[in-house]
């Protein structure tokens, strides 16, 4: 029976956690629209929107989620996009009523202040109201301009096993799909191609659903205007695995991308790994890939989920590139990812082997960046 763990501590089964977590939604989302619609006056138009917003939130995702496929490519983008906008938006909701409860609570044990005044000012109250949907409002605003503020990150890493300079574009979790179309990607392409790299390297979540809106907007022939000497390399992740691999795996091909499956491929006196994600059980281990590696030459891993990083410095990788965390894309759920991860994001140094695992250039669902950030890596190596 496999366990969810945190800090490497065993949990709960994970078939409970499936039971569990759609009970505490429902309750959390019941809880959050009551408090809301009794904060909002009853004069103010705005109560009529707290439950239109609930009900028409709830169908959006439930209707993507079961129907999305058999959709109009269009009216599925527009639902997925609101869906999980909307999924955002609610957790701030519920931070905020779940806040004033507490505040509540500690005045009627502590009598801070008047309990009339508490009263007055969470129930029934235009100015309170108005404050908590502006100041959600402002905060979708200012993670949607994170979102597309991308961040550099640059590492220099200094080795004896190339005899020239090498500069290395790293991305991850690209999630192409409903919401991120072959438009933004080409904006991305430009962007890597500006730092005129001699490989770029992909740990994983390519595509986000399933393909059919990369093949209505010809994604493949965007991705294939990577410029690079040495070509471009990943390895898949969950997302992959679930969609594109089964519909098509030619499309990575027609992309441009080699796309290692528990394989290795050598450029000079490079070696890139490329590991099957970890949801494929099947998977071969570390330790049989790398039978036939040369380890003199720099070696890269390319692993989606950044699990067991001892493995990798058991085998003397030299770099290892993994995505898949987001770092939890919106605070406060970074906080749950850093106590999930050894590294949910950054760059770290274990023994001999250097890590490095990117937020990820694109995003799941809404296109907010809150606490986070939406980046790549440019890796120079350089001869020692």
């Amino acid at each position: 029976m496999e366990y969810v763990t945190l800090s490497n501590c065993e949990i709960l089964p994970q078939k409970t956690i499936l039971i569990i977590l759609p009970v505490i939604f429902i309750a959390a989302y019941i809880y959050t629209a009551v408090r809301l619609y009794k904060l909002v006056p009853e004069t103010s138009q705005l109560r009529i929107l707290v439950p239109i917003l609930f009900i028409v939130g709830i169908i959006a995702i439930l209707l993507f989620f079961s129907l999305g496929e058999k959709m109009n490519i269009s009216l599925a983008g527009s639902l997925y996009i609101f869906s999980t906008g909307w999924l955002i938006a609610f957790l701030y909701f519920f931070i905020a009523v779940f806040l004033i409860d507490l505040f509540r609570l500690s005045n009627g044990i502590f009598h801070i202040i008047d309990k009339n005044i508490v009263y007055r000012l969470f129930t029934n109250n235009a100015a309170t109201s108005m404050i908590i949907f502006g100041t959600v409002a402002l905060i979708l605003i200012y993670g949607n301009i994170q979102y597309h503020n991308k961040k550099r990150h640059h590492i220099k890493i200094e080795t004896e096993k190339i005899p020239y300079p090498v500069r290395i574009v790293g991305i991850s979790d690209l999630h192409i799909g409903y919401t991120i179309s072959a438009r933004e990607v080409d904006k991305w392409v430009k962007m890597i191609n500006y730092e005129k790299p001699d490989i770029v390297i992909i740990a994983g979540d390519i595509i986000d659903n399933h393909l059919r809106p990369l093949m209505r907007d010809s994604t493949e022939n965007v991705l294939r205007k990577i410029n690079t000497r040495m070509g471009v390399f990943a390895s898949t992740g969950n997302h992959d695995l679930m969609f594109a691999v089964g519909e098509d795996a030619g499309f990575y091909e027609r992309a441009g991308i080699t796309l290692l499956r528990d394989s290795t491929h050598s450029i000079n006196e490079i070696t890139v790994i490329g590991r099957d994600d970890h949801s494929n059980i099947k998977r071969k281990s570390l330790n049989s890939i790398m039978e036939n590696v040369n380890k003199s030459t720099f070696t890269i891993l390319l692993e989606h989920k950044p699990l067991k990083l001892e493995e990798a410095s058991q085998q003397n990788i030299d770099f290892q590139l993994s995505g898949h965390t987001h770092r939890g894309q919106i605070f406060p759920i970074s906080l749950i990812t850093d106590k999930i991860f050894e590294l949910s994001n950054g760059y770290m140094k274990k023994e001999n082997t250097h890590f490095f695992v990117t937020t990820g250039i694109g995003i799941w669902g809404g296109k907010f960046r809150i606490g986070t950030k939406s980046e790549y890596l440019v890796l120079d190596l350089i001869q020692s």
